[in-house]
């Protein structure tokens, strides 16, 4: 029985002079006197609310014995048949038990009415209950519950509460653990879409967006933005995009990455709207938020999309993190207040990005290198490859300007249709996707490989592990127009994705190589073109030849070399890379990497630069 030690006893002059006689248990005391007008319109606001209606109502049958609620002050109070009835707090319910998905951290969550009359929901540690009842109480004074009570009886009575209900807490959306049976999913603002609509525990995610109703209707959609998108490659690329990401755990692919660079006015941000319409309203984050905004945006894009806008023009050393942290899936690591590190928080996610530039030439700017594995994750794509910029039909439009307007105004009136049902459809035919899925980024696959010139058994390189992603993002375009999501005609995905991969291909070959594996790369490749170009030792070479080779090595001329291979960086960078992988063999002259034909394979012993056919063909 609670000690009658109230925490603020200046606030009893709210209650009646004669406290009420004790009633049993769950029973409501209704006040003797007739209220007045202003309590009156409150309660009948209070019970108007259906949700508030349905609070109480649940309150009153589940309180412990000798509590007892109060409608016109909203208070609860306790007291027994010999003792004094006591005011404690406001109503206040016990809900449900939460946990996270590895069965630790218990919690209790507290539905109560603040001072205000909103209802108000709180997460309560089992263990801060337990060893911090002045910290609880705080936390709940602050959250605008009213209290005028012992807090360790209220403590009491959040302990003795009567809870059946179960809610496991997660910390990022996307395919739920355990659940290959029945798959479910759950989405950034914390629906729920399962196969087992009887699912007995209640999830609720961590830190999720602020559910937005969605808007118009899906038909409304196909018949406005994914009719724009017929025809315009980079549109069907970053839809097509959205729907990759709950398919990444099934193509056993961490991380991909769209960047569309152009100057301003050229429709990039157009085409991030249009994807984002997929999932809610169109509106974007930013890269130039903090990295710890950045890290809650990459938890909440878990299996899903995430859209970064405006990529800056001047970046500050701390983006390199960020985009390290994007590209690897892995937030930063982390201490609690008891010195212990924390779990880090890890993500599967499809980046869709726009900037001026290719994100690789702004940070060298920056004097900042990005790393080849990075690289392949985030894929540069020059926007203003069509004849209108980004799009390359208008439909009938007077202007680039003016379709995209139109466009984003369609993204603005439906929007949140699409990636819910694609998900459902996936959720039905799970195992299937399961097992065609890979087959199919395979064959999509090897189709870029032969638009881009290269066999379709190609090795694997940083070009195979691009187009991978690319055929990942077709797959789920195709899969898609198959399940009656999008509005394409089959085959309309692959086509387009297949022309972006051209368009990579064409922009990657034509940079400057960083690493020795490109630089490796732009050797191979020139090479299987101009094979035919090379003479056999001691022939006369012909004014199209760019060397010899014989079945060990390549002698490649000085000019063919310093004009091709080196094209676009100093020469010297291209011999240091090319001999960092282990491709270009030195002549044994102390200050060259050039080596001096013997006479049986040129009779005026040229100087070349000697390369390991070997290892270049062979991988």
């Amino acid at each position: 029985m609670p000690d009658n030690n109230p925490i603020d006893a200046q606030q009893h002059s709210a209650l009646p002079e004669t406290p009420p006689a004790p009633t049993d248990a769950g029973q409501t005391i209704l006040p003797d006197d007739a209220a007045e007008e202003t309590s009156e319109a409150r309660l009948r606001a209070l019970y108007h609310d259906p949700e508030i209606a349905a609070f109480l109502v649940a309150m009153r049958q589940e309180l412990p014995p000798f509590w007892t609620h109060l409608p016109r002050e909203q208070m609860l109070g306790y007291g027994g048949i010999d003792d004094e009835w006591v005011p404690m707090c406001g109503p206040l319910r016990v809900e449900a038990l939460t946990r996270d998905d590895s069965g630790r951290n218990w919690s209790r969550r507290v539905c109560f009415l603040d001072r205000d009359g909103n209802l108000r929901r709180e997460t309560i540690p089992e263990a801060d209950i337990l060893d911090k009842p002045r910290s609880v109480c705080a936390q709940l004074i602050s959250a605008g519950l009213a209290i005028e009570g012992n807090r360790n009886d209220i403590i009491d009575l959040i302990r003795r509460w009567p809870v059946e209900a179960r809610i496991l807490s997660v910390s990022r959306p996307g395919w739920m653990a355990g659940t290959d049976a029945a798959p479910a999913y759950l989405l950034p603002d914390g629906k729920l879409l399962s196969a087992d609509p009887q699912r007995g525990e209640a999830v609720e995610l961590l830190h999720a967006r602020s559910a937005v109703p969605s808007s118009g209707s899906l038909d409304g959609w196909k018949d406005t933005v994914g009719r724009l998108a017929v025809g315009n490659p980079a549109l069907i690329c970053a839809i097509s995009a959205v729907l990759a990401g709950p398919l990444l755990k099934h193509a056993g692919i961490e991380t991909v990455g769209v960047n569309l660079y152009a100057s301003t006015s050229s429709g990039k941000t157009t085409a991030l709207l249009a994807a984002q319409s997929c999932m809610g309203p169109p509106k974007l984050d930013r890269w130039n938020a903090t990295n710890t905004a950045l890290e809650l945006a990459c938890r909440l894009a878990h299996d899903g999309t995430l859209m970064l806008d405006e990529f800056p023009a001047r970046p500050s050393p701390a983006i390199l993190e960020a985009i390290y942290m994007i590209g690897n899936g892995t937030g930063r690591g982390r201490g609690n207040h008891k010195l212990i590190l924390e779990a880090t928080a890890h993500w599967e996610t499809v980046l869709l990005s726009t900037s001026e530039k290719p994100i690789e030439r702004i940070l060298a700017a920056a004097g900042i290198q990005m790393p080849e594995g990075i690289g392949v994750r985030l894929i540069d794509i020059p926007a203003p490859s069509w004849e209108f910029g980004l799009f390359k039909t208008l439909h009938g439009h007077g202007s680039g300007h003016v379709f995209a307007e139109t466009l984003q105004n369609a993204a603005r009136e439906h929007y949140g249709h699409v990636l819910p049902a694609f998900v459902d459809r996936i959720i039905a035919q799970h195992d299937l996707i399961k097992e065609t899925l890979r087959p199919m980024i395979s064959r999509l696959r090897s189709k870029m490989l032969v638009a881009i010139g290269l066999p379709p058994n190609a090795k694997e390189g940083p070009v195979l592990r691009v187009l991978n992603r690319l055929a990942l993002i077709a797959a789920a375009g195709e899969i898609g127009s198959r399940l009656g999501v999008l509005p394409w005609r089959k085959g309309m995905a692959t086509d387009a994705l297949v022309e972006i991969a051209v368009i990579w291909h064409r922009a990657h070959a034509a940079r400057p190589p960083s690493t020795a594996e490109a630089m490796a790369e732009r050797l191979a490749g020139y090479l299987r073109r101009n094979r035919h170009r090379l003479c056999p030792p001691g022939a006369e070479p012909d004014p199209d030849a760019i060397g010899w080779g014989d079945e060990r090595w390549i002698y490649l001329g000085i000019d063919a070399f310093r004009m091709d291979i080196a094209s676009g960086m100093p020469a010297g960078l291209a011999v240091k890379l090319l001999g960092d992988a282990g491709l270009l063999v030195p002549g044994g002259e102390q200050r060259s990497y050039q080596y001096r034909l013997p006479r049986h394979v040129d009779t005026d012993r040229a100087r070349v630069y000697r390369l390991d056919r070997q290892r270049i063909e062979g991988g």
